[in-house]
């Protein structure tokens, strides 16, 4: 009678009956309307690995290209910064900070960039121009999670005793403090335009906010655990939200409609990036795994086993033919995109 009445409740919620279906469907949920039955060839991305970097000597925390060079920029355990050219695998230029811990980065120009990073409730922010890095610091309460910026202006953290607070680089004032989430706040996003940015939360739920005044705009609620990752599609039409049941659930943001749900992982997933041309997705995961689906039709386009260590990091090139992933066993990973519509 306990089984029949828990297929009943999946039967008649929606959310749970399309999270049933996905395991049904090769890990893959379809929304059931006409656009988005229009399925690309399950061979249109085709991936080929081209360079294993092996410069860094720590764990590799962030990657992230410049938009206009098309430059890779890493980062490490050990604070060291190192620019590639990612087709050749060359490194270009590196660059040991002091103090702090570097989590995420943000390249502004070719010899320009904003790092940042929280360890022992400091919030450190490093400004990067030629060889002559500027650094400030300021208190944060266990802060968890750190995102920049694309105008590399101003900083979003999130924080244990849930705290969300953007604070603006250039005036040093916080623009945005609010603890509206039920539990610690465990990542963050920013949208490619800067115009909204997400948190996610140990309380199963991810919030969307205006970043011009923080005004709150919708709470997503069908995630179910614990939020690991959070992107926005470049063209601000999906949010992927990543949760350590091992879900990818994409929410549509002209509705805030759940439209699909993918899974793939065996552990929970560390990083979420989108193309450039925002219909297909890349996760990274602890499993040391890779994983790419198309958003737009809900297919799944396979699994890269890339290391036997977790990964952390994942990102996709300006022009979408490289996707690059780092993680725990030091290697950066650069892998051929080719695309067939």
């Amino acid at each position: 009678m306990a089984q029949i009445n828990s297929a009943f409740e999946t039967l008649i919620d929606p959310v749970r009956r399309m999270e049933y279906d996905s395991s049904l469907n090769g890990g893959v949920v379809l929304d059931p309307t006409p656009d988005a039955r229009q399925s690309r060839n399950p061979d249109a991305v085709r991936v080929r690995i081209k360079h294993r970097l092996r410069n860094h000597r720590t764990p590799i925390y962030s990657i992230a290209f410049e938009r206009r060079s098309g430059s890779m920029l890493s980062s490490s355990f050990d604070n060291e910064l190192i620019w590639w050219d990612p087709w050749t695998g060359l490194v270009q230029r590196r660059l040991k900070l002091e103090g702090g811990v570097v989590s995420t980065v943000q390249p502004l120009g070719p010899d320009e960039a904003v790092v940042a990073g929280c360890s022992e409730s400091v919030l450190s922010v490093w400004r990067i121009e030629g060889d002559s890095p500027q650094v400030s610091s300021q208190p944060l309460d266990w802060a968890c999670c750190v995102r920049l910026a694309p105008s590399g202006k101003r900083v979003l953290t999130g924080s244990v005793n849930r705290l969300v607070r953007v604070s603006n680089l250039e005036t040093g004032l916080e623009e945005v403090a609010t603890t509206e989430h039920g539990e610690s706040v465990t990542s963050v996003a920013w949208s490619s335009d800067g115009r909204l940015f997400v948190t996610g939360s140990a309380d199963a739920t991810a919030k969307l906010w205006r970043a011009a005044d923080g005004v709150h705009l919708h709470t997503f609620t069908n995630v179910r655990s614990t939020v690991s990752a959070l992107c926005f599609s470049p063209d601000s039409k999906y949010l992927a939200v990543a949760a350590v049941d091992l879900s990818i659930r994409i929410f549509r943001l002209s509705d805030y409609h759940l439209v699909k749900t993918f899974f793939g992982h065996e552990k929970p997933i560390e990083a979420l990036a989108f193309h450039p041309a925002s219909w297909l997705l890349a996760s990274a995961g602890r499993d040391g795994c890779v994983g790419i689906f198309d958003v737009a039709s809900g297919l799944g386009h396979g699994k890269i086993e890339a290391s036997h260590l977790p990964l952390a990091t994942i990102a996709f090139s300006p022009d979408g033919r490289l996707l690059a992933a780092g993680g725990l066993d030091k290697v950066l990973r650069v892998w051929d995109l080719s695309l067939r519509t």
